[in-house]
């Protein structure tokens, strides 16, 4: 809740309690104050329909206020007009306004990221890039918007600097899609602050800075994952967030062009010989390397230009970017070390594995489903029993012994799969049970202590070290092959 917000619905509630208890003179008062803290809401905050109610109570309030509450004349049950029923009500009338309008600004707020810890300001760019060499279903080249997140640099002299707001527009068609409601109810989200300035120049306290591709989720976006960018690149990575278009849930290209997923938001093929669309996506992965390379020898922004190191590269997804960074190891040998985040392992990754170290980063129920939402799917509960238990064994064989490279898995018995992600700060409702900011506290750190070692070569971090950790919302094991 904003601070203006939470003043004027206190304002109206008092207002309330007002009409039949003070003189005009007070009520006048009263909405004089309202008035004004209606403006500066406005002016400084900006509307959004969870005040709705508010701002429908005050034309009302202001009404009675100007036109005299007369209580004599105004029936508000009956002829006999009991008092103590209407006193009743009118306290009744009270607390639904005061509920409904604090219920809807708590559980839909306008929140800001997390700062990140790192020692670097942290700046955002966006990128439209065409592949030729592939078409989509409707022969068109293959479009993607990536999102890259970099260690930035102030100048002395930088006051005034400019946040970018949050992305609504992803979001917003990301949530359309999810839950099938029009993204307008979803548009307050552009209210959000993120700790990202646009297209800043990128620090010099280093020559140059190693890479971390990031896919999201089936259905998602790539924005889903903002503080967790932001967190990594203030740490010295430059962070590539890729949008796979038609898997991802909704993409806007610099032309005004929006694509929606055509599929289902619960069609996901649970079958881990389907790897048609993991390829894909592992296919986009090399194609933004060799795009990234480019801009390395001449960004025509001159922003990246000798800046990123492309001999240091690891790649990450959540979910079905989980598979895809499995799979880019697996085709790419400029990726050096992957971790996967909740994601199952599709075929060929499921039988061959790969070389390279990987980190697994999973829910303890690991994409488990309940029999109420398998309905959703297009699979039985035996069908989805089935995939469950071999995705479980694929990613307990390939930590012990099918990935040659040193393997990890940090497993969290709190949140679920979405904790993983920004979700949970969209509405307390999403992380009632957890402490959000401690969960990405710790993912994150194990992170950033598994690509510091892995691509950016640094010492082990002791985090590592511990073959078996265990708190009181995750447990962490180690299988070191090489050291």
């Amino acid at each position: 809740m904003r601070l203006f917000e939470g003043i004027l619905i206190v304002v109206h509630i008092f207002w309330l309690f007002s009409l039949f208890r003070f003189d005009a003179k007070i009520k006048r008062i009263i909405n004089v104050i309202a008035l004004i803290l209606l403006v500066v809401h406005l002016g400084f905050e900006g509307y959004r329909w969870q005040m709705g109610l508010t701002y429908i109570l005050f034309i009302l309030l202001t009404a009675f206020t100007i036109k005299p509450f007369n209580e004599e004349k105004v029936t508000l049950v009956s002829a006999n007009n009991k008092r103590k029923v209407k006193k009743l009500l009118y306290i009744f009338f009270i607390l639904i306004y005061m509920f409904s309008s604090l219920g809807l600004v708590t559980i839909m707020p306008v929140f800001q990221l997390p700062k990140p810890t790192g020692p670097f300001e942290v700046g955002m760019n966006s990128r439209h890039l065409i592949d030729d060499s592939r078409h989509d279903s409707k022969q068109k080249a293959r479009e993607l918007m990536i999102q890259i997140w970099y260690p930035a640099e102030l100048e002395n002299n930088s006051k005034d600097i400019q946040y970018e707001s949050f992305p609504y527009e992803e979001w917003s068609g990301t949530l359309e899609f999810i839950f099938s409601v029009p993204r307008c109810l979803f548009e307050y989200l552009k209210y959000g602050q993120t700790n990202s300035i646009k297209d800043i120049a990128v620090s010099n306290k280093e020559d140059k800075y190693p890479v971390l591709l990031f896919s999201h989720g089936f259905g998602s976006t790539r924005m889903q994952s903002i503080s967790q960018m932001e967190e990594l690149a203030s740490h010295g990575y430059i962070v590539v967030s890729v949008d796979h278009t038609n898997d991802a849930a909704y993409t806007k290209f610099p032309d005004g062009q929006e694509v929606m997923s055509q599929a289902d938001a619960y069609s996901y093929s649970y079958n881990i010989e389907d790897e048609k669309d993991v390829k894909t996506r592992s296919k986009d992965m090399s194609y933004v390397l060799n795009q990234l390379t480019m801009l390395n020898g001449k960004d025509p922004q001159s922003l990246f230009t000798g800046k990123i190191d492309m001999d240091k590269i690891g790649i990450f997804g959540h979910s079905y970017g989980g598979s895809t960074a499995a799979q880019a190891l697996l085709d790419d040998s400029r990726i050096s070390a992957g971790i996967n985040i909740d994601g199952p392992l599709h075929e060929p990754v499921a039988s061959s594995g790969f070389e390279q170290p990987f980190m697994f980063i999973l829910n303890e129920d690991y994409l488990y489903l309940s029999d109420e939402e398998i309905q959703y799917t297009n699979i039985t509960p035996e069908e989805f029993q089935k995939y469950h238990d071999k995705i479980t064994d694929l990613a307990d064989f390939h930590y012990k012994e099918g990935i040659k490279g040193d393997t990890f898995m940090l497993t969290f018995i709190a949140g679920d799969h979405y904790t993983f992600t920004d979700f949970p700060y969209l509405s307390p409702l999403l992380s009632w049970n957890i402490d959000v900011n401690q969960f990405h506290q710790v993912m994150n750190g194990y992170i950033l202590a598994f690509f510091d070692h892995y691509v950016k070569d640094k010492a082990l971090d002791p985090l590592l070290r511990k073959e078996e950790k265990e708190d009181k919302f995750y447990y962490f094991k180690t299988n070191m092959k090489h050291h």
